[in-house]
């Protein structure tokens, strides 16, 4: 299990880069290089405690359909092992199928189908060892999934708005993408938004593209980084200076505001439940999303300082009210424009 593992991993160096051979990259024309696929392996979680989707968005004819390119986190980890996984390793796979598809991606099933690739991805140290070889395992993953995006692009409508979505590793390489297709480029007007917590995103790395200072903020960037309240990483002087994160309970970039504790809609658990309606209080912090103690029973068996696995469990249900929102405004605006004859 990713919870238990050995973490001297994080700092472990185990040779360089160039030594190891690169495990051979994804074909993304095969079902199996792909975590979820709409049609062949959609998502199907959907927690307890809300209300079931009245129609599946796998088969709810839309006027203006929305997708989901979503890029899971580092489930790579371990002693002794090289820089980059084997997109096919099966004990990764089932870590990845478990967390982050489950207890992440299945959010953005509320507005519209999912696509999520496997890929190479870089070994959790490379976040922690800075160096041309933790650089060199980023680009082999960020090789896997700019193919993988444009054969996602390839296999929906021209006008299909567009999601990307991810965590941690995931939200680093959909900052490239963002950059990379775009952030000035004719494909912009079809973001919906990009949802990339857990990883600090420079301030001044997007031009044309936004970063979210209110709800429903179309064609914006989303992040936030969630720590208990005082707690400071020691990463934060050095890779957090120059951030733009937004509150997912308020919807605000502003620093300082904490969220009445009725307006946080539960926590998704561990068994993929929805519990604990008004148990977290939020304000940002220089970068930070610090939270308060949970109110919640048992909360001392919970007191982490980095609350990083969780990003998307704590506010799961506050994102999906904002990805319904966000859509819904996209799906109007749009729809205005193409009434103008494309005219804004």
């Amino acid at each position: 299990m990713i919870f238990g593992s050995d973490h001297r991993d994080k700092t472990e160096h185990p040779g360089p880069f160039a030594q190891f051979e690169a495990p051979p990259p994804p074909d993304y024309a095969n079902p199996k290089a792909w975590a979820a696929y709409p049609g062949r392996n959609p998502i199907g979680h959907w927690p307890e405690r809300i209300p079931v989707l009245p129609v599946s968005p796998e088969q709810q004819p839309q006027p203006i359909p929305v997708q989901t390119f979503f890029i899971h986190p580092t489930t790579f980890r371990g002693l002794g092992v090289g820089w980059n996984a084997a997109w096919d390793d099966t004990a990764i796979a089932a870590i990845t199928d478990e967390w982050p598809l489950r207890h992440q991606a299945s959010v953005f099933r509320s507005v519209g189908r999912v696509t999520a690739p496997r890929y190479r991805q870089a070994h959790l140290r490379t976040f922690f060892l800075r160096g041309a070889d933790s650089q060199a395992a980023l680009e082999l993953a960020y090789s896997d999934i700019r193919r993988a995006f444009l054969h996602f692009l390839q296999s929906i409508d021209d006008k299909t708005g567009i999601i990307i979505a991810g965590h941690s590793q995931g939200s680093h390489h959909g900052w490239r993408i963002l950059q990379e297709f775009f952030d000035g480029s004719g494909l912009q007007p079809r973001l919906v938004a990009a949802y990339l917590p857990g990883y600090p995103i420079p301030g001044d790395s997007l031009h044309a593209i936004p970063f979210a200072d209110r709800e429903a903020h179309v064609g914006a960037a989303h992040g936030w980084m969630t720590f208990a309240e005082s707690f400071v990483p020691e990463f934060h002087p050095t890779h957090m200076q120059n951030t733009r994160m937004i509150h997912p309970i308020l919807w605000t970039p502003e620093e300082g505001q904490w969220n009445h504790w009725d307006a946080h809609r539960g926590i998704i658990t561990r068994n993929f439940k929805l519990r604990h309606k008004g148990a977290l209080s939020g304000a940002l912090h220089e970068g930070m999303l610090w939270i308060k103690p949970l109110r919640v029973l048992g909360a001392g068996m919970f007191a982490m300082k980095n609350w990083h696995v969780a990003d998307y469990n704590l506010f799961w249900d506050n994102i999906r009210l904002n990805l319904e929102k966000q859509v819904e405004l996209y799906r109007f605006a749009t729809s205005r424009v193409d009434e103008l004859g494309g005219k804004s």
